[in-house]
Order: structure tokens, then C-alpha cells, then sequence
């Protein structure tokens, strides 16, 4: 019993233990913390969003034509002076070309003919839209020109040497399209006239030229008119036509005629013939030549040459002379032994156009660029610095030089003449 007895006590006591320890209470949540304010951001200048620009499109290019002989009696030239202008239109656009336009230029033959000149002239207007024309040295071809250019608006820069291209011969009036930028025949005649006058001491002078060219006949009757207004004489006129091959009667009678120098002012081929002629014929004097006496006419000759004397628009073999690399640039393009003047007839035509074009709020419309061609004051070209007197419409400011050939038919330049 007293072991039933402990054994309820113990009970008791752990019963009353247990009740007496009070549960540990729960702890309190912490209370819920409170994230401070972030600080207001800065202020930060708004980025614009800017779109990219707009790729703007290319410019339409301006597009002028050439006319040159390519594959008549003067392609020797016409050849040069279509490489002439080609290349300057290259170095135009690598530059900017005119006001950021691109020149684009397209060039046709002619040969040496008034009709296809026509033919040429009228696809470049009304199928190839061009703005101008760059002409050539030819004064034939060009003439068909003079009454469509006007009704064209057409603008045209040559080296068409004869002055009944630029102005009527009848009333004196200048044709409004047409522009010349060399000397024109009448000047550069006077300048060789002036030459044999006064440098060679020379009084007793003929020619031989074909009628029916006008770079010829236009330079040769200014060259007897000169001469026999300043004190010469004219003992022989002598003259040829586009079919005549043999010239050998006419050089008879000059060479029977006893001048001391006789004038040729044909192209090449044709003055080629004309000397042989004379020489064969027996005339020993001094022969005295249009720009077209320039090489190849040396070798071109069968006879020697000796006593020659001839008009040169540039002294192409002088380094110190404007456009030196222009020419070396063609005989290297070309593979060619020589320079020619034509090389720089084009680029000078194209660079007098285009200095009128870039003054221009519209290059391709030919009134506006006409008038601009008209106030060409001292424009750097290989010439010198070319002057267009508005009343002509040719260079009033240019003189030529004088040039022979050496011991081994090299050109070689003698004076500088202005008429």
C-alpha cells in the first residue's frame, strides 16, 4: 500500500509542477519595417531622339555633248580634242563637278562634215538632252550650228577658228550661242604675218590653201590682207579643192613666182602635200604655217624639213607652262611620242563652259549660262587667261607663239606674238 501510496504522490507533485510553469510566450513580431523614401532622382537633360538623317539622293548630272571629228579628214586632232574634253570632265567631277552635279558628257563624230555635224548636233538635243555642246576645231561643221543653236538655246564652246562661226560677216551681229575660245583666224594670221614682217625682215610672201575650207581660206586671205597693209607683197595666191590630190601645178607657179616665203594654212594632210609640193616643185624659201604645221606634219613629209615656221596655241614641252601635265597625261593615256594642242583645245573649252555653268543658279538653262559665257573675265585656262569680249564672242586678250622644228623635227618654240 505504502508503495501504491508514493507512486500517487509523485503524480500529484509532477501533476502540479506542470501546471504551474506558465508557457514561454511567443515572441512579438518585429514590426514591419518601413523602407525610407528613396531620394528624388536627379534631374538628367532629356536625350533627344533623333532620327538618323535621310540619305539624300544623288543629284541629277548635267549632261553635255561633243561634237569632234573621229574618223575624217582631221580625226588626227579631232581624236585629241575629244581625249582633251573627256579628261576634263574626269578631273571636274573628282573635284565636286558643278555645284555637287555630276557632269556626265557624250561625245560624236562629225567627220569633218557639215551634214553629219547637223546629224550629231540634233541627236545630242533631242535625244540626249544635253545642256551644251562642245565643239570642235573645225570651222565647217560648226557653221551648220549657228541659226539651231539660237533656236535651241543652245550653248556652244569651240575652237572653230573662222569668224563667220561667232559672227554674222554680213551685219557684224554676234550669234548669241556661239563662243569661241581661242584666237580666231583673222588673229592668229596676223600674228605669223606680223612675225615674218618684222622678225624675219621677209617682204615678198604666197599662199596655197584650199577653197573650200574655211579654216584655210580664213586664214589666209587675213594673212595677205596684212601683209599688204603693212608694206609686203603678195606675188602668188594659189588655191586647191577638197578632191584636188596633186598640187604640183599650182606649186610650180609659186615657186616660179619668187617669194620668199609661202603661207599654208590648211590641216595637216593637206599642208603635208602642199610642202612636198613646193620642195618638189624647187621653192627653197621659207614656209610659214597654221597650228596644223605642228607635229606629226614633220613626219609626215617626204622631203626635209627646213625653214619652217608655225603658229602654237601653248608651249606644250615647257614644264613651267600652264597644262604641261595635262599633255604628258595624253602621251602617256596614249601612248603617244608627242603632245597635241588639241589635248588642250578640249579641256579649255570645257573649263571656259563650266565656269559659266558653276556662276549659273541653273546650269542647264542656256540663256542663263550664255550670258555668264559673255562675262568671261580672266579665266586661267591653258591659253592664258582667256577674256570673252561679249561683242564677238571670242578671246580678245590672246596671242599665239611661234614655233620651228630643231635639227631632229623637234618643235621648238621661238616667241610669244600678240597680233
Amino acid at each position: 500500500m505504502k508503495n501504491i501510496y508514493k507512486f500517487v504522490v509523485v503524480l500529484i507533485l509532477m501533476a502540479l509542477v506542470v501546471g504551474c510553469t506558465a508557457p514561454a510566450p511567443a515572441p512579438e513580431p518585429e514590426p514591419a519595417k518601413t523602407e525610407e523614401p528613396a531620394p528624388p532622382a536627379e534631374d538628367k537633360p532629356t536625350e533627344e531622339v533623333t532620327e538618323a538623317p535621310a540619305t539624300e539622293a544623288p543629284k541629277e548630272p548635267i549632261i553635255i555633248g561633243s561634237i569632234q571629228d573621229l574618223t575624217g579628214t582631221a580625226s588626227e586632232a579631232g581624236k585629241a580634242n575629244a581625249w582633251g574634253a573627256e579628261y576634263a570632265v574626269k578631273v571636274i567631277n573628282e573635284q565636286g563637278g558643278i555645284n555637287g552635279r555630276m557632269l556626265e558628257i557624250i561625245t560624236l563624230d562629225c567627220k569633218n562634215d557639215l551634214n553629219e555635224g547637223i546629224n550629231a548636233y540634233r541627236k545630242l538635243v533631242d535625244e540626249e538632252k544635253v545642256s551644251a555642246i562642245i565643239g570642235p576645231p573645225l570651222s565647217n561643221p560648226a557653221s551648220g550650228w549657228v541659226d539651231l543653236s539660237e533656236e535651241d538655246e543652245m550653248p556652244i564652246v569651240g575652237h572653230f577658228m573662222d569668224e563667220v562661226v561667232t559672227t554674222n560677216p554680213e551685219t557684224g551681229e554676234v550669234y548669241p550661242y556661239m563662243f569661241l575660245a581661242e584666237p580666231g583666224c583673222a588673229s592668229q594670221s596676223d600674228a605669223m604675218a606680223k612675225y615674218a614682217l618684222e622678225d624675219l625682215k621677209l617682204t615678198k610672201f604666197a599662199t596655197l590653201y584650199n577653197t573650200g575650207n574655211a579654216f584655210a581660206k580664213a586664214h589666209a586671205i587675213p594673212f595677205m590682207d596684212y601683209v599688204r597693209e603693212h608694206g609686203g607683197e603678195v606675188v602668188a595666191e594659189e588655191t586647191f579643192t577638197w578632191a584636188d590630190t596633186d598640187y604640183s601645178a599650182q606649186a610650180l607657179k609659186i615657186a616660179n613666182a619668187a617669194p620668199e616665203a609661202v603661207f599654208l594654212s590648211d590641216y595637216v594632210v593637206q599642208a603635208t602635200t602642199a610642202y612636198d609640193a613646193l620642195r618638189d616643185a624647187g621653192f627653197e624659201g621659207v614656209i610659214l604655217g597654221a597650228n596644223t604645221l605642228s607635229l606629226p606634219f614633220a613626219n609626215l613629209v617626204k622631203n626635209p624639213v627646213h625653214d619652217v615656221y608655225f603658229l602654237q596655241n601653248y608651249d606644250m614641252l615647257n614644264k613651267d607652262q600652264p597644262c604641261y601635265d595635262l599633255h604628258q597625261a595624253y602621251m602617256e593615256d596614249q601612248k603617244s611620242e608627242y603632245p597635241k594642242a588639241n589635248t588642250a583645245f578640249g579641256w579649255d573649252a570645257v573649263h571656259v563652259l563650266v565656269d559659266a555653268m558653276k556662276k549659273a543658279a541653273d546650269p542647264t538653262n542656256g540663256p542663263e549660262v550664255r550670258d555668264l559665257l559673255e562675262k568671261t573675265t580672266e579665266l586661267p585656262i591653258c591659253h592664258g587667261n582667256i577674256t570673252i569680249d561679249p561683242a564677238t564672242h571670242r578671246p580678245n586678250n590672246l596671242g599665239m607663239f611661234i614655233a620651228d622644228y630643231d635639227e631632229n623635227n623637234q618643235i621648238r618654240i621661238l616667241k610669244y606674238v600678240l597680233p
